[in-house]
C-alpha cells in the first residue's frame, strides 16, 4: 500500500447504500462500485450518459463523511465547475456537503487550481498588480497601449495570415510569441517594438490571457522544486474530471504536479476519450501519459448509458472513436412515461444542395409528433452543428453551402451560443444570460454572466480594485454595493427583470436600462469614471440577430438562439447552438445539422451511417474530427435523434434509393424536404 492510498478512507458496501439513500440514487451495478472502492492510481473511461459526475459526487460524499484529516484534503479538478455545482445543489444542505466545499477540500477549475496555487503567488512575489485574466479584455488594453501604431503590427500579421489577438506571453521574461511561435519579425523592426510595448505595458498593468497563466505557475515550479511534494502532501488523492479535454500544456502541468506515478499522490481520472472534441492547437502529440491508460489493469470502464434506449445506443455506437466496452454502447435509460415512442422514429431528413428551408420546421414537427405534450414540457429540443461561426461568404448555391448552423436560420447569433458565452456588449450579456436560464433551468448561471457583464462595464469606466480577484462574481458585486442602497436595489431589479419575469431586450427600451446599469458599474468603482471608455459596451448591437426583430417564422420572442416551429399539431422551441456548446448536456430530441469544414460533415460521415465503416481505425485525421463530433451530438438525447443531410450526401441518382433503403434498414425513418416541406419515404 502507498503512502498516499493509506490516507485514503476505505469505501464499503454499506458506505455506498448510505450514499445511495443520501442522493436518491438507483442501485450502483459493478462498474460503478468498482470505482467507488477504488484507493489506488486508476482512470475511468465512462461513455456519455453513465453519470460521471453523479459517481464522483457520491464517492466524495462517502470519503467527505469519513475523512479523518484536518490539514489534508481532496482536490477535484475539471474544465468546469460542473462537480462544484453538483456537490452545492445534491449535497449543499447536508453536513458532507459543507464539508467538501470547505477546507482542506479544493474542487475547481484547474485554471482557478492553478492561479490560486502557482501563478497568483509568483505573481504577488514579484511585485505584479492583482491580475484581470481575460484573453478579450488583455487584447483590448494591448491595443489601447499602441493607438494608432496598433495598425502597423495588425497589417504586418496579416500578411503572415495572423492576428494581433494571438499575441502571447511564452516565458517569465516576457518575450512573446504568436500561438507559441517565435514573432515573425526580426526584434529591430517596428512591429516587434510596438508588439513589445504592448505586452510589456498591459503586463505591468496586469492584464495577461488565460493561458499565459501557465507562464507564471511553471516559473514558481522552477523556482521551488519542493513545491510538487508539499501539493501531494495537502493533496493525498486528486480526482481530475473530464481528463479527455486536456490539451497537452495542461497534462504538462498536471503531470508535473501530481505525478500519476508517484506513491505520494493518488489520482484518479475520469473521463470519455471519445468527446474529446475541444481540438485545441497543441492537442494533436502528446508527450505525456496517454488518456485512458493503456494498461488494463490501471483502467476501468462503464459502457452502458442512462440516458437514451438501445436504439440510440446502436444508432450511436458505429461513430465512437475508441470501440465502447467488448459490444458498444449500451443503453439502460430513459426510464419515465414515453420510453416506447421513440422505437423506429429517428429520422434522417434530406434537403436540397442549395436551400435549407423546411428544415428546422420539419424536425419540429417531427418531434412534437413523437414525444408529445407530456415529454416535451421535460426537456430541451436541440438542433447542433460542428461549425457555428458566422460566414456571410457562403451563400445558398456556393460548393460549401451550408457551411454553419447559420445557414440553417438567419435568426442565429454565433457570438452567445458558446459554452460559456463571452459577448461583446452588455445587451447580449443579458441576453446570454436568459439563454442560460430559459426553460425553467437553475439562475445561478445566469446571474453571474449579468454580473460579470456589469463588473465589465465597471472595469471600462474606472478602477474597479480588488474585485477582479472575486471567483464569485455576483456575491462580489453585491457586497460592493452594500453601502449605495439606490445600486444595490436597481442591481437586483435588473437581475429579476431580465431572469426571473423573462423581460425582453429592446432596442427602444436599452437606453434607460443602460443608464440605471452604468450608475450601479459607477458605484463599483474607486475613484473617478470616465463613461465615454464604455460607450462601445454600451452600445445596442445592431448587428446581433437574436437581438433584432424576430424572424417571420417564429412567433414571439422565444429567447436566443431559439427557434419556434409551428404546426398543427403544436408550438416547439429548437434550441441552435455548436456540438461543443451542447457537450455534456441531455436533450429530449437532437438533430445534427450537416455543416462544412474542409468537406462537407454529412458526406464524410455517410459510410459510417451506412454501416460501411466502423469506429476510428484508418480514418484519416480530419474524419477523426468529425467522428467525435458525430457521436457527441448523437449522445446528447434521450429519446429523439434526427440528422439533417444534404441530397449529394447521398450519392447520384442511381444510388440514392439504394443508400435510403440501407438507412432506413439502419432503424432510420427518412424524409425528403421538397418545397420547404417534408416528403416521408415509404
Amino acid at each position: 500500500m502507498s503512502n498516499a492510498e493509506s490516507l485514503i478512507p476505505e469505501i464499503t458496501d454499506d458506505d455506498i447504500e448510505w450514499v445511495r439513500l443520501l442522493m436518491g440514487l438507483d442501485r450502483f451495478d459493478k462498474p460503478r462500485r468498482d470505482f467507488l472502492k477504488r484507493r489506488t492510481t486508476v482512470d475511468l473511461s465512462a461513455c456519455p450518459g453513465s453519470g460521471k459526475t453523479t459517481l464522483i459526487v457520491a464517492k466524495l460524499a462517502i470519503l467527505a463523511k469519513k475523512w479523518p484529516h484536518r490539514t489534508k484534503g481532496i482536490c477535484v479538478l475539471s474544465h468546469t465547475n460542473v462537480a462544484r455545482e453538483q456537490i452545492e445543489q445534491r449535497l449543499g444542505r447536508t453536513v458532507v456537503g459543507q464539508r467538501l466545499l470547505a477546507y482542506p477540500h479544493f474542487i475547481d477549475t484547474i485554471h482557478g487550481f492553478m492561479n490560486r496555487f502557482l501563478a497568483l503567488p509568483w505573481l504577488y512575489s514579484n511585485n505584479y498588480p492583482s491580475p484581470t485574466i481575460d484573453d478579450d479584455v488583455t487584447t483590448a488594453y494591448r491595443r489601447g497601449v499602441l493607438g494608432q501604431k496598433y495598425w502597423v503590427v495588425q497589417n504586418f500579421l496579416d500578411k503572415k495570415r495572423s492576428g494581433f489577438d494571438r499575441l502571447r506571453i511564452l516565458n517569465r521574461d516576457l518575450s512573446f510569441g504568436l500561438g507559441g511561435k517565435p514573432f515573425p519579425a526580426n526584434t529591430s523592426t517596428l512591429s516587434f517594438q510596438h508588439a513589445k510595448r504592448a505586452i510589456e505595458t498591459a503586463a505591468q498593468a496586469g492584464y495577461f490571457c488565460y493561458d499565459e497563466m501557465f507562464v507564471w505557475a511553471n516559473a514558481l515550479l522552477e523556482d521551488q522544486k519542493h513545491l510538487p511534494t508539499w501539493l501531494a502532501h495537502r493533496f493525498p488523492l486528486v480526482i481530475l474530471d473530464e481528463m479527455q479535454d486536456t490539451f497537452e500544456r495542461q497534462k504538462l502541468f498536471l503531470n508535473t504536479v501530481f505525478a500519476r506515478n508517484s506513491d505520494r499522490v493518488v489520482v484518479q481520472r475520469v473521463g470519455d476519450p471519445n468527446q474529446e472534441i475541444f481540438d485545441l492547437p497543441d492537442s494533436n502529440s502528446s508527450t505525456v501519459e496517454p488518456y485512458p491508460d493503456p494498461d488494463p489493469a490501471c483502467c476501468l470502464g462503464i459502457p452502458n448509458s442512462y440516458r437514451f434506449g438501445r436504439e440510440i445506443a446502436e444508432l450511436a455506437s458505429p461513430f465512437a472513436v475508441r470501440p465502447v466496452g467488448n459490444g458498444g454502447l449500451s443503453g439502460i435509460g430513459p426510464m419515465g412515461p414515453g420510453v416506447a415512442a421513440q422505437d423506429s422514429k429517428h429520422a434522417i431528413f434530406v434537403f436540397p444542395d442549395d436551400s435549407t428551408d423546411g428544415v428546422l420546421e420539419a424536425f419540429g414537427k417531427h418531434a412534437l409528433d413523437v414525444l408529445g405534450e407530456v415529454l416535451i414540457p421535460k426537456g430541451t429540443i436541440n438542433a447542433v452543428g460542428h461549425i457555428h461561426q458566422e460566414n456571410s461568404e457562403v451563400s445558398p448555391g456556393h460548393t460549401h453551402y451550408p457551411k454553419s448552423v447559420g445557414d440553417y436560420w438567419d435568426g442565429y447569433a454565433f457570438e452567445i451560443s458558446r459554452k460559456d458565452p463571452n459577448p461583446r456588449t452588455l445587451a447580449q450579456y443579458i441576453r446570454a444570460a436568459q439563454g442560460l436560464v430559459a426553460h425553467g433551468r437553475a439562475l445561478s448561471p445566469g446571474v453571474e454572466k449579468i454580473a460579470y457583464g456589469i463588473l465589465e462595464l465597471a472595469r471600462r469606466l474606472g478602477d474597479i480594485g480588488d474585485l477582479k480577484r472575486k471567483a464569485r462574481t455576483h456575491r462580489a458585486v453585491v457586497g460592493a454595493l452594500e453601502g449605495a442602497t439606490a445600486s444595490l436595489t436597481a442591481y437586483r431589479g435588473c437581475l429579476r427583470r431580465f431572469l426571473v419575469e423573462g423581460t425582453a431586450l429592446s432596442k427602444d427600451g436599452w437606453l434607460s436600462h443602460a443608464e440605471d446599469l452604468t450608475a450601479v458599474a459607477a458605484d463599483l468603482c474607486r475613484g473617478e469614471t470616465d463613461p465615454s471608455r464604455a460607450e462601445q459596451f454600451l452600445a445596442w448591437p445592431n448587428d446581433d440577430p437574436s437581438l433584432g426583430a424576430v424572424d417571420s417564422s417564429s412567433s414571439g420572442d422565444a429567447g436566443p438562439n431559439i427557434f419556434r416551429a409551428n404546426s398543427s399539431s403544436g408550438t416547439i422551441d429548437i434550441r441552435l447552438g455548436s456540438i461543443h456548446s451542447v457537450k455534456g448536456q441531455t436533450h429530449l430530441a437532437t438533430l445534427l445539422l450537416s455543416t462544412y469544414w474542409h468537406a462537407h460533415s454529412a458526406k464524410e460521415m455517410m459510410p459510417w451511417l451506412l454501416g460501411e465503416k466502423i469506429n476510428g481505425k484508418g480514418a484519416g485525421k480530419r474524419n477523426i474530427q468529425r467522428l467525435l463530433h458525430t457521436y457527441v451530438a448523437m449522445t446528447r438525447p434521450s429519446h429523439l435523434i434526427c440528422l439533417a443531410v444534404q441530397r449529394s450526401a447521398l450519392g447520384c441518382e442511381l444510388a440514392l434509393d439504394q443508400n435510403i433503403a440501407t438507412l432506413k434498414g439502419r432503424g432510420w425513418q427518412v424524409a425528403e424536404i421538397v418545397d420547404g416541406g417534408e416528403q416521408w419515404r415509404n
